[in-house]
């Protein structure tokens, strides 16, 4: 029955006691706006009154009379608030307003005193009350709640005495703690710690390096590709291109002829007519003489563009990037048909080389006396690349002397072209 009477007081004084505290809150807001200066909006300092009342800070006022400072005669000043006339000698000359200067300092006062703590569950309920069996503070409210039923409650003096002997014995508990190991164990983790990100930025510069080296290299070899394409560009153009404005300029030749015989085929004058006749005809005999390029002659030309495929690097490791090879190296056009059997030849001493090398691995490997054909190994290699670079060489020269067989061909062929158009 009590348990129920303390519950209903609680539910009966919780709300005007919550009332209460805002509406102090309230009062407290309205007296510090009564206590604003309305000029600078805080708290007054020395504030001077006017005849028609209102008070201002003194600094406010003096403020105001700055502007009328060099004028010859002394303007009456007007307040802020209402616009009334107060004559004046300067802002000293201005009453003191006394009562109102004690408010203000006694609200200021006031304002810097410490607030009572008051409880987080119940609004402005002070925590007046300690609970022994919790070692907490509590309000009134929380006494009667269930949270507390049966537990021991004590008054904050009483408190105080037993806390303080608990204080002691918990600061000599604080003091004799291991203090030395957990410090030991904290330099022992700061220092794991410092080896531990020493290691990880070590990695993580390897990292960088490693990667800056490989984009730097797949940069370099992308570079000799492009620029190996670029001069595969200029060989297809001075493949091409010759044979091609021979071609289109034959074909203008040839309109123009055309065009020549329709100017004179009505013409009836026997002079006129063999003269245009006589040009006409040696229009005809340039048209004649325009060989036609054999097309076959530039196959070799077009197997050099469509063998490069770049789906081919798909298979490489990246630290095999280096080993891409370029699609063509030093490529001209007369020196194709040469430079296309040498890769030929040097990809069948390769391919020989390597199953030579597989058959003496199996062999080592069975007799288990690898040392014995190191010797033997090392001398295949230095045969292999010996012979790769006897078959360069034996390209390259090929490669001059079939340039200067058809150089030497095609001035005969001219030769006798002219030979006979001359006597023709």
């Amino acid at each position: 029955m009590r348990q129920e009477q303390e519950a209903a007081l609680t539910r009966q004084r919780h709300p005007v006691d919550k009332r209460e505290r805002v509406s102090q809150l309230d009062a407290m807001e309205q007296l510090e706006e009564e206590l604003t200066c309305p000029i600078c909006c805080c708290l007054f300092e020395d504030p001077r009154v006017l005849l028609c009342s209102h008070s201002f800070c003194k600094k406010c006022l003096e403020g105001l009379l700055e502007g009328s400072r060099g004028l010859a005669f002394r303007t009456p000043l007007k307040c802020p608030t209402c616009r009334k006339e107060t004559p004046h000698n300067g802002a000293n000359s201005l009453q003191i307003n006394y009562s109102l200067r004690g408010i203000v300092e006694k609200y200021s006062k006031i304002r810097v005193l410490p607030k009572m703590s008051v409880c987080k569950q119940h609004l402005g309920q002070p925590l007046n009350i300690f609970c022994a069996t919790d070692l907490k503070l509590i309000c009134g409210f929380c006494a009667t709640t269930e949270q507390h039923r049966g537990h021991r409650f004590s008054s904050l003096e009483d408190a105080f005495e037993r806390e303080k002997e608990c204080f002691e014995e918990l600061q000599r508990g604080v003091q004799s703690w291991q203090s030395a190991d957990i410090l030991s164990c904290l330099e022992s983790l700061q220092d794991g710690k410092k080896k531990a990100l020493q290691s990880v930025s070590r990695d993580a510069e390897e990292v960088t390096d490693y990667f800056d080296k490989l984009i730097s290299t797949i940069d370099c070899k992308k570079n000799e590709i492009l620029s190996d394409l670029e001069t595969l560009k200029l060989v297809v153009m001075q493949a091409y291109d010759p044979d091609i404005t021979r071609l289109g300029a034959a074909l203008e030749e040839r309109e123009r002829a055309l065009c020549l015989a329709e100017s004179f085929k009505s013409i009836t004058d026997p002079l006129c007519f063999l003269q245009q006749m006589q040009e006409f005809r040696a229009k005809f005999r340039i048209l004649r003489e325009t060989l036609l390029p054999d097309c076959k002659d530039k196959d070799h030309i077009g197997p050099l563009v469509r063998n490069f495929d770049v789906k081919k690097w798909d298979s490489l490791r990246l630290r095999e990037v280096d080993k891409i090879s370029v699609p063509h190296e030093k490529v001209s056009y007369r020196a194709g048909c040469a430079r296309a059997t040498a890769p030929k030849a040097i990809a069948l001493c390769a391919r020989l080389c390597v199953a030579v090398a597989l058959l003496l691995g199996t062999h080592v490997l069975a007799a288990s006396a690898q040392l014995r054909y190191e010797p033997v190994l090392e001398a295949l290699t230095s045969r292999f690349c010996q012979s790769t670079e006897f078959l360069r060489d034996l390209a390259s020269s090929s490669t001059s002397l079939l340039s200067v067989g058809q150089q030497y061909f095609i001035s005969i062929v001219d030769s006798t072209v002219k030979f006979f158009s001359f006597y023709h």
